[in-house]
């Protein structure tokens, strides 16, 4: 017999991409094929901004840097996932074993219905990130088009051989292609895979709901097995906490500086030639950073209402009608629930929409200051170099 699971098959086909779903065939070789890549790439990109940081512009040079970060994070959280495999395999199993567990019990089809939501969800979250990056490589070749006299890579690399020449120039950009290409779906990937797991947290805590209010408890017994649903919940949470709290702090460190660079940016686009081109990038790139914060801080939102739930549908039944003895396990769960599933940032501050306002209001300020920096510095811009062509610093 078949059970419904909230395993979502995109996500399944990602992390068999990445090496560390259950049974992936050679996963060592994958994970061998990507340190390999990401780690040349990622060197000769820090290269090329190391060895041009006194002949660049400033506008360059952060151009550069706010593309080259986003691959960094990407590096980032393929070493949390291979480090925490064995974490994350613990929760995809727990996952499959939760959904044959309350398929008998599920009489309102709630784990089917959230198997198709987070299917539909994570798809649109992880085609978000692959379009994003078509859009980029888009407006790259266009900008590119009919400009003969130099043949500039997709984004700059100081490699140890000339790219000016065919076949190096095409088979470096092709490869810049692939590299981005995979990378904006890895990207999507770990958000996706955060809304498949609170989805399915979100799922067995609304059967257990729906079953208590449904057939109130009345007895010790059916107290207890929902006393151990509800730590296995507890431990799930957990889980979840663990695996993404230090994602969650390199997405934020990263995106703040990338924010700042964008800023700086979107006001700069004003003062160059292609400036259609760079502030829409800017831009459309600054929307999906929000997106990202927006992403980690309703999922904390979302656990600690859910937790609150618990709680709030033990109050509902007729506790009042139990032995003294039962009423008081029922009072250390409301108590429980009330403390709610903790999502942090790195262990360092919860993540809810109040801190996502925060997150907001603070880049928002810092932003600010950057664009005010800009545009004081605009005008000096022609001035900053000497004549030898370097920036003062």
């Amino acid at each position: 017999m078949t059970f419904p699971s909230t395993l979502s098959p995109s996500v399944r086909y990602g992390l068999h991409f990445v090496g560390v779903w259950p049974g992936t065939p050679l996963p060592g070789l994958r994970k061998f094929c990507w340190v390999i890549a990401m780690g040349l790439l990622q060197t000769y990109q820090y290269r090329y901004i190391i060895q041009h940081y006194y002949t660049d512009s400033l506008l360059e040079l952060i151009d550069n840097l706010s593309i080259t970060m986003p691959f960094s994070l990407v590096c980032i959280k393929l070493i949390v996932a291979w480090t925490n495999q064995d974490l994350l395999r613990d929760i995809l199993s727990t996952m499959d074993e939760d959904c044959q567990k309350y398929a008998a019990i599920d009489t309102n089809n709630l784990i089917s219905k959230t198997a198709r939501i987070s299917l539909y969800f994570t798809t649109i979250v992880m085609s978000a990130y692959v379009f994003s990056s078509i859009f980029y490589l888009t407006e790259i070749l266009t900008m590119h088009v009919g400009d003969n006299s130099t043949r500039r890579l997709l984004f700059q690399m100081d490699l140890p051989f000339e790219t000016n020449e065919s076949p190096a120039y095409e088979l470096v950009v092709s490869v810049q292609i692939l590299h981005l290409l995979t990378s904006g779906f890895t990207f999507g990937l770990f958000n996706a895979v955060l809304l498949m797991v609170v989805l399915h947290l979100d799922c067995h805590i609304n059967v257990m709901c729906k079953v208590i209010l449904d057939d109130p408890l009345k007895n010790k017994e059916q107290i207890n097995f929902f006393i151990n649903r509800h730590k296995e919940i507890i431990l799930f949470a957990d889980r979840i906490e663990k695996l993404f709290t230090y994602i969650t702090l390199s997405q934020l460190t990263s995106n703040t500086l990338i924010t700042c660079c964008l800023g700086y940016l979107i006001v700069m686009s004003v003062h160059t030639e292609n400036r259609l081109f760079l502030l829409i990038r800017s831009v459309f790139f600054y929307v999906v950073i929000c997106l990202e914060i927006f992403i980690y801080c309703f999922s904390g939102e979302y656990l600690n209402t859910k937790s609150k739930l618990i709680g709030d549908t033990i109050y509902e039944i007729d506790w009042y009608d139990l032995h003294p003895s039962e009423r008081r396990l029922l009072v250390l769960l409301i108590l429980r629930s009330q403390k709610g599933f903790m999502f942090t940032c790195g262990k360092f501050t919860t993540l809810s929409l109040e801190s996502f306002t925060s997150f907001i209001v603070d880049r928002c300020s810092s932003t600010l200051i950057v664009q005010e920096s800009a545009t004081g510095d605009s005008s000096d811009t022609s001035e900053s170099k000497t004549e030898d062509g370097s920036c003062l610093i």
